[in-house]
């Protein structure tokens, strides 16, 4: 343990104070490390690195210097209330459960035992304390305010609050009253004046975060929910306002905690329900999403959002006939509903069914002209010609300064898109280059991770001996696994194998890879692959078919286009020996110019955003690849995209000779399958196979030159860029 003098600590902790003010967290952070180093037991140094991380949005990350700091000075107050604030901030169940534990077994004086124990209480409804003959004329603004009298309300609680200026109930009724007026800077204030006045009532900042979210103000809006969750950790409205806030911030894990705990405390009230659902939804998690909309239904059938959100779980799990029949249902009884609308376009447009699509498509730009999703999404399967206006449009809507970053980014994209349709190349970059930032920004990322991660599953790959003997109790089960890089073509290649008549598209499943992960990875380090006992091996084939079977069950034959599984070949093949494995390789500067140039659902592909990152991790897919090349070479096939759409016929024939099918020509007329497709391939693999998108990175080398270094000695030797 470093060892430091007393005025040491001393300047440690003034320099942290004065970095800590100035909001230069990491170094403040740095600086209180050393402090810890030299001297564990300072009970402030704790205190202040724990505000540090909760304000931070991190509670998690305070918790154990919240311990350590009561655990010195267990009478101190403010830490009490800092551990109580992170506690609801993590919204779990067992972190709630250790802190009233330790708040139950504390020497706090009762009365703040009891406010804090109050505070995650079930049920307990907050009353401010207030003279009977004030609390007599607060009622009085209540009546007006349910009969809409929203102007005499105002009047009467702007009285009142004159001559009683402390009185938090007031400021919240006038400012509720000014709001429903649309006099929002007034309501602002005087909702920020009832919070400071009676920092315990989580209502005056719920309304406010309402009042900001409805303004388009999202980051004070978030702000505000969460200082209601912190004063009042049980109050159902405000963790599911939380939960929709950082959704429409792009923070969808994050936000799960919050609706979880709100579904868990209003089980029968259906709006935590759907907003728990909507995050299951978009964390592609449509299992969960369907069992949870099931409950909502039944509590609320008449709900058209529940409708339509169903739509969209059930699309995700192939049953689309249902899923129209729930966003009809939906559209039945709210018909200008921008969910079911745009949700029904999304199900023609995998459906291929593309002219229908476009009509519902272009309903929900003029009933929701800010919404970019519905932009991008549509423009995945139409060409934009000259004249059309929807170009204008986005440009308008992207230059907004009302326009949220996350609607921007959607702009960004399709403007890019837009552009790119009408050859107008010289100016995509531009708006496609801040559609990534602005994407980067929401979902930082660090490549680091990427090759910490593939550093150590190849560590524990080669501690066996490849191939290997067989895996006794092995599953029979034959799926033909179709990955590689995002836009490498892999799409294209199922479509082929899927119009063969004994095969079923099962698309990007998404299974394999979680199972084999969380195999290889049960805790922080990854298991050394020799030490996997045979029947854990076995158990995961079988596992993946049981999943596959729920989804499929009459299907001969699978197709599984899940992008991962390429890091699993060995795995794969131990398990399920009769699997085919086909990897599709696609020239490098298409390829990652393909991924920098689309949209990916929030949350994924987070190296996708920045072209150094891509150039790095296409160098990470290629180290994987090369290591089973070495090492198992007969265990999967390999499709050069370029060679396919030069030579498609000869291509397509060792394609499906590979995958140990009989030859149909139904395979070279892919293009034809009527199957759904749920990709950003969507309108390509309806159209015959062309040559148009090969060398596309050349309209734009002299914007890739990060791309080109990071590729380094894996550029194709034709490259034309200097590096």
């Amino acid at each position: 343990m470093a060892t430091l003098s007393e005025a040491r600590l001393k300047q440690l902790y003034d320099q942290a104070m004065k970095l800590q003010a100035a909001k230069r967290h990491e170094e403040a952070l740095a600086c209180y490390e050393q402090m810890i180093a030299a001297n564990p037991r300072i009970a402030e140094v704790h205190f202040q690195v724990a505000r540090i991380f909760t304000e931070a949005g991190k509670p998690a990350r305070a918790l154990p210097h919240l311990q350590a700091a009561a655990a010195l000075r267990p009478a101190e107050p403010a830490i009490w209330r800092l551990w109580a604030a992170a506690v609801a901030l993590t919204a779990e169940p067992e972190v709630e459960a250790s802190f009233l534990a330790a708040l139950k077994a504390s020497t706090l004086p009762p009365a703040l035992k009891l406010r804090l124990q109050d505070r995650f209480t079930p049920g307990h409804a907050y009353l401010p304390v207030l003279p009977p003959a004030l609390r007599a004329e607060v009622r009085k603004v209540v009546p007006l305010m349910k009969a809409g009298r929203f102007t005499e309300a105002e009047l009467l609680a702007s009285s009142l609050l004159s001559r009683h200026p402390r009185c938090a109930a007031a400021a919240n009724l006038l400012a509720t009253a000014q709001a429903r007026q649309g006099k929002i800077d007034a309501a602002v204030a005087n909702y920020n004046k009832a919070a400071a006045l009676d920092p315990e009532d989580g209502e005056p900042l719920n309304n406010l975060g309402q009042v900001l979210m409805e303004a388009g103000r999202l980051p004070e809006a978030t702000e505000a929910f969460r200082g209601a969750t912190i004063a009042a950790p049980c109050m159902v409205p405000a963790l599911a306002n939380l939960a929709m806030a950082m959704q429409r911030s792009g923070k969808i894990a994050a936000a799960l905690p919050f609706a979880l705990r709100a579904a868990r405390l209003e089980p029968k009230d259906p709006v935590p329900l759907i907003t728990l659902a909507n995050l299951h939804t978009l964390l592609r998690d449509p299992e969960a999403a369907a069992a949870v909309l099931r409950r909502a239904l039944v509590l609320a059938p008449a709900r058209a959002d529940a409708q339509a959100l169903m739509g969209q779980a059930l699309s995700r799990l192939g049953d689309d006939e249902a899923a129209m029949q729930h966003y009809d249902r939906a559209l039945d009884l709210q018909p200008d509903l921008p969910l079911a609308i745009s949700g029904k376009a999304s199900l023609l447009q995998t459906l291929g069914r593309f002219d229908e699509a476009e009509g519902w498509f272009r309903r929900a730009f003029a009933l929701d002209p800010a919404n970019g999703e519905h932009y991008s999404t549509f423009l995945v399967s139409h060409k934009v010609k000259p004249g059309d206006p929807i170009l204008d449009e986005m440009i308008a809507r992207f230059e907004d300064p009302k326009t949220t970053d996350a609607n921007r980014i959607s702009f960004g994209f399709g403007i890019a898109k837009a552009l790119e349709d009408l050859k107008d190349y010289d100016r995509v970059f531009p708006y496609l280059r801040a559609a990534n930032d602005l994407t980067r920004k929401a979902h930082p990322y660090d490549i680091e991770l990427r090759r910490k991660r593939v550093s150590a599953l190849l560590q524990s790959l080669e501690s066996r001996d490849w191939p290997g003997a067989p895996v006794p109790g092995a599953s029979d089960f034959a799926p033909i696994f179709v990955t590689g890089m995002p836009r490498s073509g892999t799409t294209l290649v199922e479509q082929i194998i899927a119009s063969h008549s004994t095969v079923t598209g099962a698309g990007e499943v998404n299974i394999l890879a979680d199972l084999a992960a969380k195999l290889l990875f049960p805790g922080r380090e990854a298991l050394a692959m020799a030490d996997l006992p045979p029947e854990a091996i076995a158990g995961l084939g079988e596992d993946y078919l049981a999943a596959l079977r729920q989804r499929h069950p009459e299907a001969a034959r699978i197709t599984d286009k899940s992008i991962q599984s390429y890091m699993y070949i060995g795995l794969i093949k131990l398990a399920m020996p009769n699997a085919r494995i086909v990897v599709v390789r696609r020239d490098p500067r298409d390829n990652l110019l393909s991924i920098y140039k689309n949209k990916f659902t929030d949350g994924t592909h987070l190296y996708s955003n920045n072209l150094r990152d891509l150039g790095e991790y296409y160098r990470s897919f290629h180290e994987v690849i090369e290591f089973w090349r070495a090492r198992t070479p007969d265990w999967f096939h390999e499709v050069q995209y370029e060679e396919l759409v030069a030579n498609p016929e000869a291509e397509t024939r060792k394609l499906i000779a590979a995958c140990g099918l009989d030859w149909e020509e139904a395979c070279l007329n892919s293009h034809q399958n009527t199957r759904k497709v749920d990709t950003l391939s969507v309108f390509q693999v309806r159209q015959p196979i062309s040559k148009s998108s090969l060398n596309a990175w050349q309209r734009y080398e002299s914007h890739l030159g990060e791309m080109f270094e990071a590729l380094g000695d894996l550029l194709p030797e034709d490259t034309h860029a200097t590096v």
